[in-house]
């Protein structure tokens, strides 16, 4: 309701078969070497999986999804799963299931679901700590500070992409109505870009910390902007993320 629900917890996913509980669309090409999935979820909020090939062939993952037998079988043929990395520590109950269907891949999640996945059998890495640095010419790994749910942020330099997950939204207006659309008009959520209300209330350990992060991300060289929750924007997306910051957190 307030477009920060969490994903199912990892200890209650199912692992086995190939059924996906959730719909999606089919995968669309954004760039050379990057894909994105839409999928459904809870409401309307949605979200969004992104791959992203490297030089080497290897494939990055965030934000997995559950998938169908054939559509698993396209993704394993764009090149190895090497890299599978849960946004943060609200979007990680499939990085497990894609793990099991590509086991010599490596698990990056956020320090606080480090435990969960180990107790179901997985060896994960803290992301924020352990991604590799080898790779950051061409996939940049940012840690985000002064947040309550750890996200890491990345930029696919090559495609000037910066890869989002809750630190902004990008959804339509229409697709709240009723006692809900009045909750997201006060949340910011709906008809613009940016982060949200709610991350400015209560889901800001420190806010001061944020607000320099975000400054960060604006030093970048990016031009689209992967959302979980909403359309990417696919044009001046500095711009537009600088407009909806200022609007939550002030001038930068």
């Amino acid at each position: 309701m307030f477009a920060m629900l969490k994903e199912p917890s990892p200890k209650n996913a199912t692992y086995d078969g190939l059924e996906p509980k959730f719909g999606y669309r089919p995968a669309r090409e954004l760039a050379p070497n990057i894909w994105e999935v839409t999928g459904e979820w809870r409401g309307p909020f949605g979200r969004r999986m992104t791959i992203v090939r490297l030089k080497s062939g290897a494939l990055f993952i965030h934000n997995a999804m559950h998938l169908r037998r054939a559509d698993l079988e396209w993704l394993k043929s764009l090149g190895a799963i090497t890299y599978i990395v849960a946004p943060n520590k609200y979007h990680a109950s499939e990085a497990g299931w894609m793990m099991k269907h590509a086991p010599t891949a490596q698990l990056f999640v956020p320090k606080e679901k480090i435990t969960e996945f180990v107790e179901k059998g997985f060896e994960p890495l803290d992301v924020a700590v352990s991604f590799p640095d080898e790779i950051a010419g061409e996939l940049l790994c940012l840690p985000s500070m002064g947040t309550r749910f750890a996200e890491t942020v990345f930029l696919h330099r090559p495609s000037r992409t910066l890869i989002l997950c809750d630190l902004a939204f990008n959804m339509k207006k229409e697709a709240f109505s009723g006692f809900e659309a009045t909750v997201m008009r006060w949340n910011k959520v709906g008809g613009r870009f940016g982060p949200t209300m709610l991350l400015k209330w209560l889901l800001t350990s420190d806010r001061k910390k944020l607000v320099a992060f975000y400054r960060q991300l604006l030093e970048l060289d990016f031009e689209r902007v992967i959302v979980n929750h909403g359309d990417i924007v696919e044009a001046d997306g500095r711009a537009g993320l600088k407009k909806g910051i200022e609007e939550i957190f002030g001038k930068l």
